[in-house]
């Protein structure tokens, strides 16, 4: 094999290895990666996918079929990242990720679509990718560790622990991207938020403004089922946190933190009916 290159092969389900991927290591930059994933299939098809399409970007270094074997990994490697399923055959994502000590590399969950845990991922503010996984979502995911190298957090991981449950009750607290790193807060605090193009401005109730690195779209999803309402375009208002509505003038909310806020004639009728239980 020439000098510069690493073979990865892929894993099947008896524990052998299967044909060699040869992955050229020219770039120094590139992520150090393990693949933690009990699944043969999935396994063999996202190793694929990363050989195939990103073979300049990263390095495979192992798979592991299980948590107990993921942990060894890391240990072994000391990754820059980390491609992790949700549920491993001896124990969760989340489970593993407790029981090492010292993280200090990225994660990108592996998922299926519908699976409980990704309402919680997402208030983690956790990349993850959800099977079957495609080209696209992959290199997407991939540029995102390279442009945010940035590992997960102590407390994401508590998080995550705490609200991933099939029958857990909404998070309480949200992890916000800023330009600092992540800022985590309850959610009830939250006043309002605004859009300032693909960021938003997040008002608390002690007046703090917070400029979050994601679109208001994206923080609207996410805040779905804990009573924030969008009023106007631009606008995504806490139901809880409203002083007063006015009808004059078409209609406009005054928000406990002072700022008076439009609602848009086509969202009167559902604010209204919104507004009527509170």
């Amino acid at each position: 094999m020439p000098v510069g290159f690493v073979a990865f092969k892929a894993w099947f389900p008896n524990g052998t290895f299967g044909f060699p991927f040869d992955t050229p290591i020219e770039n120094l930059n590139m992520l150090k990666t393990v693949l933690i994933e009990d699944n043969a299939d999935a396994a063999e098809k996202l190793s694929f996918l990363l050989t195939k399409y990103c073979a300049d970007k990263v390095s495979l270094a192992d798979h592991a079929a299980s948590g107990q074997a993921g942990i060894a990994a890391i240990e072994e490697h000391q990754p820059d990242l980390v491609f992790l399923d949700i549920e491993l055959g001896d124990m969760t994502a989340f489970e593993m990720l407790e029981r090492i000590e010292n993280v200090t590399f990225q994660v990108i969950f592996t998922t299926a679509h519908d699976h409980y845990a990704i309402k919680a991922i997402r208030y983690s503010a956790v990349d993850y990718l959800q099977k079957p996984i495609g080209r696209e979502e992959l290199l997407a995911s991939i540029t995102r560790a390279e442009n945010n190298p940035t590992r997960i957090l102590r407390e994401q991981v508590n998080h995550l622990a705490t609200h991933a449950q099939p029958k857990s009750l909404l998070p309480d607290k949200i992890a916000m991207t800023t330009a600092e790193g992540l800022v985590f807060k309850k959610i009830k605090d939250i006043v309002r938020c605004e859009s300032d193009r693909m960021y938003t401005i997040v008002v608390m109730a002690d007046n703090e403004k917070i400029l979050v690195s994601k679109p208001m779209g994206q923080l609207e999803e996410i805040l779905e089922g804990q009573d924030f309402f969008r009023v106007h375009n631009s606008h995504l208002i806490n139901m809880n946190h409203i002083r007063q509505f006015v009808r004059s003038d078409g209609g406009y909310v005054v928000m406990e933190d002072g700022a008076t806020v439009s609602v848009a004639r086509n969202r009167k009728e559902d604010f209204l009916e919104l507004f009527s239980k509170f």
